[in-house]
């Protein structure tokens, strides 16, 4: 969806006095979509917690933290 995007991208950043950057540079587009786009392999923490990954972040949280610091930092509107 975003793959055509640039120069909407582009004016965006001139109105909103960001710092200059390309669209592919802020986000993983095909990761974002395979997460919110469709259905998600990602079910389940189990597989990962038997290889030893125990640790847990929010991920609503987490999106929102660093939302705002690339918005602190005039990277994203």
């Amino acid at each position: 969806m975003m793959k055509h995007k640039g120069p909407v991208w582009d004016e965006i950043l001139g109105e909103k006095s960001l710092i200059p950057n390309k669209l592919q540079e802020i986000g993983a587009w095909w990761f974002v979509d395979m997460v919110f786009g469709r259905e998600s392999s990602l079910h389940t923490m189990n597989k990962s917690k038997e290889h030893g990954f125990v640790g847990f972040r929010n991920s609503k949280t987490s999106f929102e933290s660093w939302i705002d610091k690339m918005t602190a930092y005039k990277i994203v509107p």
